[in-house]
């Protein structure tokens, strides 16, 4: 009888009860939403930072990761390398040598980390390849050609084909350079990533470095992401001697992000529904004044003040039942819609590229969010219904009946 009663009170004034629907399904959709969106930005930075230079897993000698001295290269590490690309898990395995040095044009000079790399295999670990905006990813097959990032020629103020200096240290110690030709420019999301970062073959950088066949470094990319921390640990039993890191390791800042994001995703949807929940109770507690007679009439026939309570707070139920499923489909719906086509905010943020971010954002919305925001959602309704409940019981029959 109580729910029967309920229902009809909420229809009986279209208008406010659309507005209380109205609020629960926008403040469900705002927080979902928000969260989908910046799950797009997360993983966006995190895979453009794999694919560019991370790869899933990386191997080294454990010296060299400190101050990147080219004596201390991997023993067998092209051995290592084909071993590697025989594994079912792993998609592709590429040696790298590694050094770090000035690159020099006729106009100026900046620090940059050199990698000498073979090119059919850099292209299963890395995007590289794929970013090229001018000339091609070492397609000529040319002795001492140099593929740099369109920020780097810009800052040295250089073209395609133009000759530009390279300098480091060799391995006996001293200072040399290298000549070489700009055959490609790529451009990627991270713009600091272009700046400090250029592309040798292999063999021409450790002729010039006198590493030999020595490798530095070698990038893993495997065929599920998700296997990274068991595969890591099966190659650290393999290779007990050498510092087998995955992703997560080699940059800690980005694990940090992906495990607090969902911390502070869940306090701004606390602060977002904090604003439903006044929004709700300012709407309820008018409702309660303007049926202050009903009440009155209601307590003088003999209905007891726990059940008039239980009849507010089943409307406000029975109005985010209602704006629930609403809040649901429109934000399936929106993210559904620019998943596919993304968020363009070139117009609003040109600075994305220096955090590795391009300036299509395409939200991305997880199963799991759903039962805590809609739980969160459903309690801020009810909790926001006490007090106008509460309210109407401090109403005096005598008086709320001859209140009109």
């Amino acid at each position: 009888m109580l729910l029967k009663v309920a229902w009809r009170n909420i229809w009986r004034n279209r208008s406010r009860s659309g507005v209380v629907i109205a609020s629960v399904a926008v403040g469900l959709f705002a927080g979902m939403f928000m969260m989908a969106f910046f799950e797009g930005v997360i993983k966006q930075e995190i895979n453009s930072a794999v694919e560019t230079q991370l790869s899933h897993i990386q191997i080294h000698n454990p010296f060299f990761i400190d101050d990147k001295d080219i004596n201390f290269a991997i023993a067998n590490g092209q051995q290592i390398v084909d071993s590697l690309k025989k594994d079912s898990a792993v998609k592709g395995a590429s040696a790298r040598v590694i050094t770090t040095g000035m690159v020099s044009s006729s106009t100026t000079a900046a620090g940059i980390e050199i990698h000498g790399i073979v090119p059919s295999d850099e292209k299963n670990v890395s995007n590289i390849s794929q970013n090229i905006i001018e000339g091609s990813y070492f397609g000529d097959g040319k002795k001492n050609e140099i593929v740099i990032g369109k920020k780097l020629a810009e800052k040295l103020g250089v073209k395609l084909h133009n000759k530009i200096v390279l300098t480091f240290q060799a391995k006996t110690g001293e200072l040399t350079a290298g000549s070489f030709r700009i055959g490609g420019i790529f451009k990627t999301t991270n713009s600091t990533f272009d700046e400090s970062t250029a592309f040798t073959q292999f063999d021409d950088l450790a002729q010039i470095l006198g590493t030999a066949d020595g490798v530095h470094e070698i990038a893993i990319m495997l065929k599920d992401g998700g296997q990274a921390d068991a595969v890591n640990v099966q190659l650290k039993k393999q290779r007990p001697t050498l510092l087998v890191q995955t992703w997560k390791e080699i940059s800690p800042e980005m694990a940090i992000i992906t495990g607090t994001f969902d911390q502070v995703m869940y306090i701004i949807i606390g602060i977002i529904l904090l604003a439903l929940m006044f929004g709700i109770i300012n709407t309820m507690l008018m409702a309660v004044l303007e049926r202050q007679r009903e009440f009155g009439v209601l307590m003088a026939i003999g209905m007891n003040k726990r059940l008039v309570f239980s009849m507010i707070v089943l409307e406000t139920v029975m109005l985010t039942i209602a704006g629930l499923p609403i809040g649901v489909l429109l934000v399936i719906s929106t993210t559904g819609y620019f998943g596919k086509h993304g968020i363009d905010l070139s117009a609003f943020a040109k600075g994305l590229s220096q955090f590795g971010l391009g300036n299509m954002i395409y939200p991305e919305l997880q199963s799991s969010m759903f039962t805590p925001v809609i739980a969160m959602t459903a309690i801020t309704a009810i909790v926001a219904a006490i007090y106008p409940a509460i309210k109407a019981l401090q109403f005096s029959p005598a008086t709320a009946i001859h209140k009109i």
